[in-house]
């Protein structure tokens, strides 16, 4: 437990149950990934399959070999100081062969070398622990390469006979399928795996043998952790002790502490605490802005601990805790017009050569590795340090990150977290930003504009046959898209309906079911562009594609993926075999053939069907696909004349014109949407279901804001368990530091004219009385923007500052240094942006706020789609969590109610209310920074005085109307 007020330190006792000798636990493939990487950083794009591919993939193996074939064999034994575990792929006893099985796409000779080297490794190391769990004396080693584009069609299920006579293909003695198997056997005898074994040990041991040490020094460290300050702020101690029973006793925590309560601190220094006696691998701080990270960084340069004294009086103690600070790939990169291989980039080249040096000079630096920091050691020993910064997560200790690092589907901490088995604690700062940062995470959109142009392109001569007819296949479905209106879809229903044959009016489906057939073809077309960008020499001419010039750069994927797009794109002119001479093309044509090669177009189009198709696979009620439709001119009609043949023959010329006074046209059928008309989106409406498996992967959460009210709607859409703790903590701050005054002036859309004099006489009104630094919260920049007009006709004499639509980082700094001590002046803002929260202006330089909107969403036909989904979402949830549940081996069932009491939310409030009123909490939580602050609050809107509003705010304001 926590020390009584006034002493410095939580006492833990010392774990002194392992009697055995420290051994380090690493996987397979971080052992091999540690030990036999080498050459270039080459993140060329080679397209591959999907994890949902690569799994069918091994099943289709598994399927060929037997009911004697072992799959997913676990492995693990002891060497040296290390422990290696893995799970081997498949074991035939028969063959006494051990397979590690690789799905691809394309040509396998354009598998970089580094690539296959490390995938022997893998079964070598893997080929050793066999031998010595089965007591083998050799074993054969065989790498599978499955090619998935030579599977059946796709979309299309194989038949009982089709796979009798894929299977009949299969050669029984090699176990092998001719068409989309390619196959590397070696026979190895146990002593020889040995030796490989040991030299990849070796390679890792001393390393492992650093990081026995520096675990052991770090755990004593951490045991002895003093708080750095002699007393703690008011709330600060109740949220420490929280935090120290969450991560003791592996539970989730939602916590609201106001603004001054030093949370930063309060959650950092007692998760720092437990870490030895909790068994905490590594410790997360995830925010959700810039300044977070630093605040992070300032708290730990606090509580760092010495590690134990040195013999040298003079040396500056080493920290036994390893920091690192991640940042975004668009602010570290040295040279982001470069591709990431050696050919391109000088700091890709030789990239695994020097990166154990690098990797040692900057794990032995005393001081946190901040973004500063790992670029220094990246640069001096030439190598990336965006890639440097990735490869050091896998050792440091304490990782200060923003919240997509951990919660995003590609997340970098989460994937290391699950490959490595890591007990980790997950700090979440600002988390009331989490439920729509999620949002975004896991909603895409493809570019209807781009899609439409791009799949004519690709349907014409010159591109492979198959990625042709797929494309006219996805744009046939595309534009059936616009039929859902009317309802033709019966497995889709359409929460919207309208059609006229006078034309088409803009709209928005919402639809609660996938559209099957769109998606099927989405999915052939990626597959298509899968294989030729596997192999994009094949084009649809041999004799052209032999003559096509080198592509100056090689696609890549966007930083998500952990790659990056390239620009470049060759422009030399194309040969064209004639059949007889070779002729350079025209213009045109050569246009059309240099389309052969794959441009940044293609790559950004291909990676957001890629991402629409794997969220689509999490679809439920958790999501909507939507389909915006634009409007559309009536058809046009032709004058009708008497004479009814010519009006037959001119119908049966369909798209023709009638020509001659006699000709006439019937009324044209009304034309269809094309594809840039038709703009379908995936939409996350809870992020809940996508949130709580990482949630439950780490050891233990803390989620932490100001403005966390009401805690169920946070806790359901947030995914946290049941037996989550919920804490609010009372305010260091007294309603005597700020007089909160309610106005009843309406700012609705309606009423906003009306409304601008009136605020602007209460904002001069309150400058004259008290002269200073003011800011101004308003809900769209038209309305800040007549406001500020008003008051400086009313008022010239008030300096005033407006924030603008995308202001640069240099703007927005300008901005916040007008907020001096000695300044005066309002600065007026757009609640909700980059001025509402996340800046700190303590005393004079900022003693009041007006916010003149309750933040409330627009009303729009997506904020109700949104609503109705949200509604259908919250029921079943409500049912699934009110069902009994049982957690097997789960020491915590004796604190679980096997009923839990789930709080009713109303989707209109989740979709507006409940955001609106956290924008304007935040916005006023600018005010009062510190407990000698004094300040004012002016909450403009007479919605302010409703009972529902007045219990979202702060429960230390007293405001008065």
């Amino acid at each position: 437990m926590l020390p009584a007020q006034g002493t410095s330190c939580i006492m833990i006792k010392a774990d002194k149950t392992h009697a055995e000798p420290a051994r380090y636990r690493i996987a397979v493939r971080e052992l091999c990934a540690f030990a036999a990487r080498e050459g270039d950083l080459d993140l060329r794009f080679t397209p591959s399959p999907t994890a949902q591919q690569g799994i069918r993939g091994h099943q289709r193996i598994v399927r060929r070999r037997g009911k004697d074939y072992e799959s997913e064999i676990s492995l693990s034994g002891d060497i040296g100081n290390l422990t290696i575990r893995g799970r081997a792929d498949g074991y035939d006893p028969k063959r006494n062969c051990l397979e590690e099985i690789k799905t691809h796409r394309g040509d396998l000779s354009r598998q970089p070398a580094h690539h296959r080297a490390l995938h022997w490794a893998q079964a070598r190391v893997y080929g050793a622990l066999m031998c010595r769990s089965r007591d083998l004396e050799g074993i054969t080693l065989a790498l599978v390469y499955l090619d998935i584009a030579a599977d059946a069609p796709r979309g299309v299920k194989s038949t009982k006979k089709e796979q009798e006579e894929q299977n009949e293909q299969t050669d029984p003695k090699q176990g092998q399928a001719q068409h989309d198997e390619q196959r590397l056997e070696a026979w190895w005898s146990r002593e020889a795996l040995e030796a490989e074994l040991a030299r990849l040990a070796a390679r890792f041991s001393e390393f492992a043998a650093n990081e026995l040490a520096h675990r052991s020094a770090r755990d004593s460290a951490l045991s002895r952790l003093a708080f750095p300050w002699p007393s703690w702020r008011p709330g600060q101690r109740q949220l420490a002790e929280h935090a120290y029973k969450a991560v003791m006793t592996g539970r989730e925590l939602l916590a609201e502490a106001p603004t001054g309560t030093g949370k930063t601190l309060a959650t950092l220094y007692p998760a720092l605490r437990a870490m030895p006696a909790s068994g905490t691998d590594r410790l997360f701080y995830l925010t959700a802005r810039t300044p977070g990270r630093a605040l992070a960084l300032d708290a730990l340069a606090t509580l760092a601990p010495a590690a134990d004294d040195s013999e040298d009086q003079d040396k500056t103690p080493a920290t036994p805790l390893r920091i690192l600070e991640l940042g975004a790939r668009s602010k570290t990169c040295e040279h982001p017009t470069l591709a990431c291989h050696g050919e391109s980039c000088p700091l890709a080249r030789g990239f695994y050569d020097r990166l154990p040096a690098a990797r040692a000079a900057a794990l032995a630096d005393q001081r946190p590795l901040n973004l500063a920091t790992t670029r220094r050691h990246a640069l001096a020993h030439d190598i990336c340090p965006y890639f440097l910064a990735q490869e050091l997560s896998r050792w440091a200790d304490v990782i200060i990150g923003d919240h997509n690092h951990y919660f995003d589907s590609h997340a970098l901490l989460f994937a290391l977290t699950q490959a490595n088995d890591w007990h980790t604690v997950v700090l979440v700062d600002e988390s009331h930003n989490l439920i729509e940062r999620a949002r975004g995470m896991y909603s895409t959109e493809l570019d209807a504009r781009q899609f439409h142009f791009l799949l004519k392109q690709l349907s014409r001569t010159g591109h492979p046959a198959p990625l042709r007819s797929a494309s006219r296949a996805l744009a046939r479905q595309w534009r059936a898209l616009e039929q859902l209106e009317l309802g033709t879809d019966d497995d889709t229903q359409a929460s919207k309906v309208d059609s006229r044959h006078e034309g088409h009016k803009a709209q928005r489906l919402a639809l609660e079911a996938l559209p099957g057939d769109f998606l099927k073809a989405l999915s052939q077309w990626t597959g298509a562009m899968g294989d030729w960008l596997a192999e994009p020499d094949k084009a649809a001419n041999p004799a052209a594609a032999r003559q096509q010039p080198a592509r100056a750069k090689a696609t890549q994927a966007p930083e998500q993926l952990g790659l990056i797009a390239s620009d470049a794109s060759s422009s030399a002119p194309i040969t064209k075999d004639t059949g007889t001479a070779t002729t350079v093309s025209g213009s045109a044509s050569s246009t059309a053939r240099r389309r052969v090669e794959p441009d940044v177009e293609m790559m950004e189009a291909y990676f957001a069907a890629l991402t629409l198709a794997r969220l689509a696979e999490g679809f439920g009620d958790h999501s909507l696909f939507e389909v915006e439709l634009a409007a559309t001119p009536p058809a046009r009609q032709a004058s009708l004349a008497s004479d009814s043949s010519s009006s037959c023959s001119a119908a049966s010329a369909v798209g023709a014109e009638a020509v001659g006074s006699e000709a006439a046209a019937r009324p044209r059928k009304p034309r269809g949407r094309s594809v840039r008309q038709i703009q379908p989106r995936l939409r996350c409406v809870s992020p809940a279901p996508w949130l709580a498996p990482r949630l439950r992967a780490s050891h233990a959460t803390l989620l932490f804001s100001a403005t966390l009210n009401p805690p169920a709607y946070h806790h359901r859409l947030l995914g946290l368990a049941d037996d989550a703790v919920w804490l609010s903590v009372d305010s260091p701050f007294s309603a005597a530091q700020v007089q909160v005054s309610r106005h009843r002036l309406s700012t609705r859309l309606r009423d906003r004219d009306a409304s601008c004099r009136p605020i602007a006489e209460l904002m001069a009104r309150q400058y004259r009385q008290r002269p200073g630094n003011y800011l101004a919260f308003f809900s769209s920049f038209a309305y800040l923007e007549q406001v500020a007009s008003t008051l400086q006709q009313l008022a010239p004499e008030i300096p005033q500052w407006r924030q603008t639509r995308a202001m640069t980082e240099a703007e927005r700094t300008g901005f916040i240094q007008r907020f001096t001590p000695e300044g005066q002046g309002i600065g007026f803002a757009v609640l909700g942006g980059a001025f509402g929260e996340g800046i700190d202006l303590p005393g004079s330089r900022l003693i009041g706020a007006f916010i003149a909107t309750l933040g409330l969403a627009g009303f729009s036909p997506e904020n109700e789609e949104l609503k109705q989904r949200l509604a259908t979402w919250l029921d079943n949830d409500a049912q699934r969590r009110s069902q009994p549940q049982q957690a097997e081996g789960d020491s915590r069932d004796d604190t679980r109610a096997p009923h839990p009491v789930i709080q009713p939310l109303n989707a209109d409030d989740c979709t507006y209310l409940y955001p609106g009123l956290t924008r304007v909490v935040q916005a006023a939580g600018r005010v009062i920074r510190s407990e000698q602050d004094q300040g004012v609050i002016h909450l403009i809107d007479d919605r302010f005085m409703r009972p529902e509003v007045a219990r979202l705010l702060p429960r230390w304001w007293t405001p008065t109307n």
